[in-house]
């Protein structure tokens, strides 16, 4: 339904009229900032939301991306019926853009700024605790599920290492709500929002590991699982300043990166964990997402007689991303 405001011509910095959570007080409200648009139309909101959004290193096409995403966000309409139905911002919306607008001018990624991102049809909570999942790691879904022999009936058991959102042991589990899947973390504040996205999503029967794969783990699984799934960290440190910088700054740098050393710190784990510690089934599949210079290396890990029908895969942007391989 369309605001009745009238149209206003009063927002000024030193006018607010934000919506007050019971929990606080008028001194402690997060509070937007001019200037403001003269009139509260959608096409001057438009326009001051874009103006609001650019970036030093940004494009005008970017901020024309994001101001509509917001604008579809805080209005509850998309663009065509924001027209239509003659939407005008009233001064809590103006608030919310404002602030939201400073925030993505300091570089803080824009899932983080409406605490959601989207994976596989699925809404998940976004925020500093986990990486957000990208498009990528979609595919890499995709291609294990394609590996599962048709006919063979739900009922799997998949690890997925390094779960943070959770967003592949959930994608997983609305496809196969029959498998049992584990996530697995080494952080608690991780695993704390797979939970909750779990939750939401109302996958109870999910189980959330915290452990850290890099030592030693004798007593652990207790059975084997059918499918290894890993997007682990994986972007050496000498590489960070190539980086947005809404992701070096904002998001969890033990999820990002490997020793220059060692970039394949984690691959030469798990293929270890898999094949010599039980973790993976004989017949069982192990995927990885990989940075798109180390998916040679990564292949050459399963060079040994362990290992079977290694397959690697480019991503839909033609970079190298993903690793398989089947464990005789």
């Amino acid at each position: 339904m369309r605001p009745t405001l009238p149209q206003l011509s009063f927002w000024r910095a030193t006018r607010h009229s934000s919506v007050v959570d019971s929990n606080q007080t008028s001194e402690n409200i997060p509070r937007g900032r001019g200037p403001w648009p003269k009139i509260n139309s959608v096409q001057a909101v438009s326009k001051w939301l874009m103006d609001r959004l650019k970036r030093k290193d940004g494009d005008e096409r970017e901020s024309l991306a994001v101001s509509r995403l917001l604008l579809d966000y805080v209005s509850g309409m998309d663009r065509s019926e924001r027209i239509s139905q003659q939407w005008r911002a009233s001064e809590s919306q103006l608030e919310k853009m404002s602030l939201m607008a400073d925030r993505w001018s300091s570089d803080e990624p824009l899932q983080y700024i409406l605490n959601e991102a989207h994976f596989m049809g699925l809404t998940l909570q976004a925020d500093p605790r986990a990486l957000i999942p990208r498009p990528e790691t979609e595919e890499l879904v995709h291609a294990l599920l394609d590996k599962i022999p048709p006919g063979v009936s739900e009922g799997l058991r998949l690890l997925d290492i390094g779960t943070g959102s959770g967003c592949i042991a959930l994608a997983w589990k609305s496809r196969r709500p029959e498998d049992h899947v584990v996530g697995l973390d080494v952080s608690e504040d991780s695993l704390a929002q797979a939970r909750l996205n779990a939750e939401k999503l109302r996958f109870n029967d999910l189980d959330w590991t915290c452990r850290d794969i890099l030592m030693e783990n004798s007593d652990w699984p207790s059975s084997p699982f059918d499918m290894v799934v890993s997007n682990p960290p994986y972007i050496p440190n000498i590489e960070r300043h190539t980086l947005a910088a809404d992701v070096v700054n904002q998001e969890p740098e033990m999820a990002l990166f490997v020793p220059d050393a060692d970039p394949l710190l984690f691959y030469r784990r798990i293929v270890e964990g898999c094949c010599q510690e039980g973790w993976l089934r004989s017949g069982g599949w192990l995927g990885f997402e990989c940075h798109r210079d180390f998916t040679e290396e990564v292949c050459a890990l399963f060079k040994d007689a362990f290992w079977r029908d290694v397959d690697r895969r480019k991503d839909l942007n033609g970079n190298w991303r993903m690793v398989f391989a089947r464990l005789r």
